[in-house]
């Protein structure tokens, strides 16, 4: 195997550790989105969410949408 597919392979692994971390809070103790306003943007998307620090904190963070969705344009 060469040296750049290691290289692909090892950053794909990470990103999958870091999304499990967040999908399995109660495991991890990492934050997750706990909830999001009915308020939605043109695409769909929550004009805020609420962000838990961990499973079990009493409160939440409450983001806001600052720019629109963006997509690369290709």
């Amino acid at each position: 195997m060469s040296d750049e597919k290691i290289a692909r392979l090892t950053l794909e692994n990470e990103r999958l550790k870091i999304m499990l971390l967040h999908v399995f809070p109660e495991k991890s103790g990492q934050y997750f989105i706990c909830g999001g306003s009915t308020e939605l943007d043109r695409d769909g998307l929550p004009k805020t969410i609420l962000v838990c620090p961990s499973i079990g904190a009493d409160g939440f963070a409450i983001y806001t949408q600052t720019s629109p969705y963006s997509a690369p344009q290709w």
